[in-house]
Parts: structure tokens; C-alpha cells; sequence
């Protein structure tokens, strides 16, 4: 029961599927966290293959890649928006296929860690599988940010990073032109799989600091997906785990202002419509999802890692959060 109690403070008046009003998303979770979602990463089987679809199909530019120091393994960063990327490694016997980590964007890391550090995150051990915990803050020597590690309870990464001047992520954002954002896909979704959601909440609301903008499902919060506000245009999406849903990040979703014409520029750029889960395809029909009501059709590369695609409708609850937010 105290568990339960965590958990449902954390949800203050919310109904499932009911928008907090703008003052009391605000005063549940207090200020922003300054946490902005930037970039998610994936380990894929096939690089080549999975370059061509990120680039080739989706329309993705590579933005810069780099190498392991014995050049058997490259991360290729792409550029999705002016600030959203999708990292790209090749997955390896530690780490298979699939979604890997996330990356949120911070002002200022040293005062971060010193919030977190005082809302009582512990510091990560040195050895054994981190979860629930930061680590020191270091300096990237590849894609050159500030960063350091949060791992959730499942263990799930989130780098934090400061973009200092020589950051790769920034210069790559500062040269964007309006005439490069053709394809309108913009990353504001993660979503994760939790095995303990009352600990989790617990995570993302009190130490993280992550505001709840809606929920839907059943009202058991072992059963309740939470749609958590990161900054005004992004969300982490928490499901809990069990059945087909994995612990750990399960999708992403991009959002366009014109879902039709994302599809027909996809279809003409190769992507085969399929009504299953098939890698390397496209949903057939749009539909309007009965959770967070926006229109979405679902994409899998070819690891089967699916790109969830929306446009906001007026009844969209992800719309009314953004629209809300202070």
C-alpha cells in the first residue's frame, strides 16, 4: 500500500486520459526539469541496411559520424530535425538489436547533477548493473558535450548532455536550414516498458522531476500508461511491462504536421505497407489511437524497431499538454 501511495500522489487529481489544468501540472512536479529529449540510440544487425533506410528512406542526413579507435565500429549521428538525432551503432554481442539509450539536452550539467544528487539520486556503483543512479560528469571525446549517465530503475540510460561550443550535436543544429527540414519528422516521444511502475513514477517524478501531462487506461496504476512532460514539446511515454511489451525503451515516436504527406513521400521512397509488425514496413491503414488521440500510422526498420508517426488533431491530449505548458 505504500507503494500504491507513492505512486498516486505523484498523480495528484488526474483521471485516465483527463489533462492536468496548467496550474496543477505545474505545481505537481514543480519547475521544468530542464531536461529536453534530443536523440534516441539504437544498436542495429545489419549497418548497411539500416543506413540505407534511415538515409534513403526516412530522408535522414547524417550529420557526423565517428569511429572506434581499432575502426571496427562506427556510431553515424543523423539529423532528424534542427535539435533531434538518431544515433546509429552496430549491435555487438553486449549489446543486441534494438533501442539502446536516450539523450536529453541540459543548460547547465554541473547544476543538474547537484539537483538530482540533492533530490537523492545515489551515484552510480562501480561495479555491478547501475539502476536508479548518476554518474560523475565527464566529457564525451567523440561528439564533444558535457555529459553524465541517469539509470532508471530498470536501467535504462539517459544521457545528460551540455552542449558546449565545440559540441558536434550543436554546430550540426546551428548550420540547419529551413530548406533541409523537408521531411517534417520530429522526435517528441520515447517510450519505456517498467516492471515496477509505482518506483518508477517514483524515479521520474520526484528525483527526475518530469511533470505528469495525462494518462490513460485503467485507473490500477499497475496497469495506467503515463505520459510524462520533459519540456513543452517533448514526452517520455511509461507502460507497464508485461505481455508484448518488454522492460526497457520500446519506440519513439515523430511527429509531422501533415501525416498523409508523410506517408505517400515514404511509399514513394520504397516503404512497403504491411498490416503486421513486418521489419522494413509501414502500417496500412491511419488510425486515431484511443489513448492519447492523435492520428498515427507505425513504421519498423529493418530490426523491427518501431517508429511510431503522429499528427496532433484538436483532441489530441499531447497537443493540449504543449498547448498548457508554462
Amino acid at each position: 500500500m505504500k507503494r500504491f501511495a507513492l505512486f498516486t500522489a505523484g498523480l495528484g487529481i488526474l483521471v485516465a486520459g483527463i489533462v492536468l489544468q496548467p496550474g496543477a501540472a505545474q505545481g505537481q512536479a514543480g519547475k521544468s526539469s530542464g531536461l529536453r529529449l534530443s536523440l534516441v540510440g539504437i544498436a542495429v544487425s545489419d549497418y548497411p541496411k539500416s543506413q540505407a533506410f534511415y538515409e534513403r528512406v526516412m530522408g535522414f542526413p547524417a550529420a557526423f559520424k565517428f569511429s572506434s579507435p581499432d575502426g571496427t565500429r562506427t556510431n553515424t549521428f543523423f539529423q532528424m530535425s534542427r535539435n533531434t538525432f538518431l544515433e546509429m551503432q552496430q549491435a555487438t554481442a553486449d549489446v543486441r538489436p534494438g533501442l539502446t539509450h536516450a539523450h536529453f539536452v541540459v543548460d547547465d550539467l554541473s547544476a543538474t547533477l547537484a539537483r538530482l544528487r540533492q533530490a537523492g539520486l545515489p551515484a552510480a556503483p562501480q561495479n555491478g548493473p547501475p539502476a536508479n543512479a548518476v554518474t560523475e560528469a565527464g566529457y564525451s571525446q567523440n561528439i564533444y558535450v558535457k555529459n553524465a549517465n541517469v539509470y532508471d530503475p530498470n536501467g535504462i540510460r539517459l544521457e545528460l548532455n551540455e552542449l558546449v561550443p565545440e559540441s558536434l550535436m550543436k554546430k550540426a543544429a546551428d548550420s540547419w536550414t529551413a530548406a533541409q527540414d523537408t521531411r517534417g519528422l520530429t522526435l517528441n516521444v520515447v517510450g519505456i516498458g517498467v516492471k515496477d511502475p509505482p518506483q518508477s513514477a517514483t524515479f521520474y517524478q520526484r528525483l527526475i522531476g518530469f511533470r505528469v501531462a495525462f494518462t490513460f487506461g485503467p485507473a490500477d496504476p499497475q496497469r495506467t500508461n503515463v505520459y510524462y512532460q520533459t519540456s513543452r514539446d517533448t514526452f517520455l511515454e511509461m507502460q507497464p511491462a508485461g505481455g508484448n511489451i518488454p522492460a526497457g525503451m520500446t519506440h519513439f515516436h515523430l511527429l509531422t504536421s501533415d501525416l498523409d504527406a508523410a506517408i505517400a513521400r515514404l511509399r514513394q521512397a520504397g516503404l512497403a505497407a504491411a498490416a503486421g509488425n513486418a521489419p522494413g514496413t509501414i502500417g496500412q491503414a491511419v488510425t486515431v489511437s484511443p489513448g492519447a488521440h492523435v492520428k498515427n500510422v507505425n513504421v519498423f526498420d529493418p530490426d523491427g524497431i518501431r517508429l511510431e508517426l503522429n499528427e496532433y488533431i484538436p483532441e489530441s491530449l499531447p497537443k493540449k499538454a504543449v498547448d498548457s505548458w508554462q
